[in-house]
């Protein structure tokens, strides 16, 4: 066997609206890259909630003081939450509203006003420019937005800027922020903090202009347990990297929140933070927010079901060290987050990451393509099932195991990933982490279980399987792999000489296995598997991966563990085929 191998009162102190804010608005800052989509052409969903009686009432056209009806609606979002009682409801009619709210300490519901498309927006317009040579000037713009709230190890050299919440936009366009008035040119912004003043290189007249001058939403707190937030759209606040330091457009300090159809775009940093037990969030969108899409901490029985993550890390934080946290959604130190049903799509790092003690995950039915480091990442932590999940295009690998024992990999379907699977332990120990250690974890890659997988499409300069302990380990080989079968191995591309599967040991000592067959000899496993000798799909680009009328890999997987088929909704006594089940993504 592979064993041989193996984050007082309701904080309303700092109010902005549009209505009550002059020309001197805000300047937002844009992601250092490319590849993005405008804040006006991201998707909002989830606009036909009813509203309740009792409702209270906000809207473009009213006024701060009145009662909150239909009638005589309010103008702001925070003097709404301030009025309503604790479990009563906020509805929103359609418009955008530039406002921070604060700390959130009671339950309340907020929502869109049927059939109305809300967003909430941490930028305000900037009307007012003067022509300064090649450049449009605008002065008087005092944004306070903390410089210095980051890690200075995440930042990557060649994106010095990724750390400033500055942020500017033209008609919903990213501009690129710069380090100097002098730099100044099409497409790019500049903020002259000693002048008070916002360069665009770009002519603002006719033009909708936004800059960042906020950088939160709002926070539930304390007795805020059970709130909803639902329905609309949260873009372009200047959060923080540091995530003790409002790291968030929106924070999660209150057990059992629900955050749902929310779409949370062009954060400096994260959009949506969770620390607190039994969140569930579903049916958002993330998309293009500087760092992380999502990032939870001590969220117990976090649920992440049917969201799309897409296009994360805009400011091109680094995407290597030890204070890397690019992801479309990354979680730490949470016991059985469920994580089913999402797209990880396109983000410029990991797409899903689990670190730093998670134990007991359920990852189940997503979709991971196009990530520019790893698709799914399980990292020093314990037990999970990560199963039926369609994961093709990651750069550097489809899956990656470090350092964490006991987890169960069934019926994924992996095509084109740069190595298909990645089993590793790294050099750090539980006591670098105190949560770790008083969970017991061991930090080891062992009793790894590979069933019925499907690994397709690996380049040949590459193996499919790559297996590396860069412990001080003892003499002997970790457990890396408990049980191996029922897995179809095809390489797409032709003509390279790497093996299918390495075994690394420390520096030089390695292990090949140059085809399935030997594999098998010399360890005893996949005994069941499959070497596939042509593509088993009817179309290699299809999202979907359905597998070939003929395929071999049809009725040839191993018959599944209960539990296991219970997650995943079919029945445990068939015999599957290789790769994930229906529902296809």
């Amino acid at each position: 066997m592979w064993g041989a191998l193996s984050l007082g009162a309701l904080a309303l102190a700092v109010v902005l609206v549009m209505a009550a804010v002059p020309a001197q608005d805000t300047a937002a800052r844009p992601a250092n890259g490319g590849g993005s989509t405008p804040a006006a052409d991201l998707p909002l969903a989830g606009t036909d909630y009813p509203v309740p009686a009792g409702a209270i009432i906000v809207s473009p056209t009213g006024k701060d003081g009145a009662p909150g009806t239909a009638e005589q609606p309010l103008r702001s979002v925070a003097a709404a939450i301030a009025l309503v009682a604790p479990g009563g409801t906020v509805v929103i009619r359609g418009g955008t509203y530039r406002e921070t709210v604060g700390l959130v300490k009671k339950r309340i519901t907020l929502q869109p006003y049927p059939g109305e498309h809300v967003w909430l927006k941490g930028s305000l317009v900037v009307s007012t420019w003067a022509r300064a040579g090649k450049v449009w000037r605008h002065d008087g713009w005092t944004a306070d937005l903390c410089q210095t709230c980051f890690l200075p190890e995440i930042i990557d050299p060649e994106y010095p800027l990724a750390g400033s919440p500055d942020m500017a936009f033209v008609n919903g366009k990213p501009l690129r922020q710069v380090a100097g008035a002098n730099e100044v040119g099409p497409g790019t912004f500049f903020v002259d903090r000693a002048a008070k003043a916002l360069l665009v290189g770009d002519d603002p007249n006719g033009n909708l202009v936004e800059a960042t001058a906020l950088d939160r939403l709002l926070q539930f707190d304390t007795n805020a347990g059970g709130s909803v937030l639902r329905g609309i759209g949260v873009a372009q606040y200047g959060s923080n990297q540091d995530y003790g330091k409002r790291g968030a457009m929106v924070v999660v300090n209150a057990p059992d929140v629900t955050i749902e159809n929310v779409t949370f775009a062009w954060s400096a940093s994260s959009g949506l933070a969770v620390f607190q037990p039994k969140a569930k969030v579903t049916g958002g969108s993330f998309r293009n927010n500087g760092l992380v899409g999502l990032v939870a901490n001590r969220a117990d029985d976090l649920r992440l079901t049917g969201n799309t993550f897409t296009a994360n890390n805009q400011e091109r934080f680094t995407l290597s060290g030890e204070a890397i946290g690019a992801a479309g959604a990354k979680v730490t130190r949470t016991k059985r987050p469920y994580v089913a049903d999402n797209s990880f799509i396109d983000n410029i790092g990991n797409g899903w990451w689990c670190d730093l003690g998670c134990t007991d995950a359920t990852v189940i039915r997503n979709v991971a393509r196009g990530n520019a480091v790893n698709g799914l990442y399980y990292e020093v932590s314990s037990r999970a099932l990560i199963a039926s999940n369609v994961i093709t295009g990651n750069a550097a690998r489809g899956l990656k195991i470090s350092s964490s024992d006991h987890v169960r990999v069934y019926q994924n379907t992996f095509s084109g990933n740069g190595t298909t699977l990645g089993l590793y332990n790294d050099k750090r120990g539980p006591e670098s982490d105190p949560y770790s250690k008083q969970l017991g974890l061991s930090w080891r890659t062992d009793n790894t279980t590979l069933v019925n997988n499907l690994y397709a499409g690996t380049d040949a300069a590459r193996p499919i399987v790559e297996s590396a302990d860069y412990k001080a380990s003892p003499a002997g080989n970790p457990a890396f792999v408990s049980s191996s079968d029922g897995n179809a191995y095809f390489r797409s591309a032709q003509g390279g000489h790497e093996p299918l599967i390495v075994w690394v040991r420390g520096a030089g000592q390695s292990t090949e296995y140059g085809s399935l067959a030997e594999f098998s000899r010399a360890t005893g496993s996949d005994t069941h598997s499959l070497a596939l000798d042509a593509s088993p799909f009817t179309d290699p680009g299809n999202a979907d991966y359905t597998l070939l009328p003929g395929s071999p890999c049809r009725k040839a997987g191993r018959p599944l563990p209960a539990d296991v088929a219970t997650a995943l909704g079919v029945p445990a006594s068939t015999t599957p085929d290789i790769g994930a089940l229906p529902p296809k993504r």
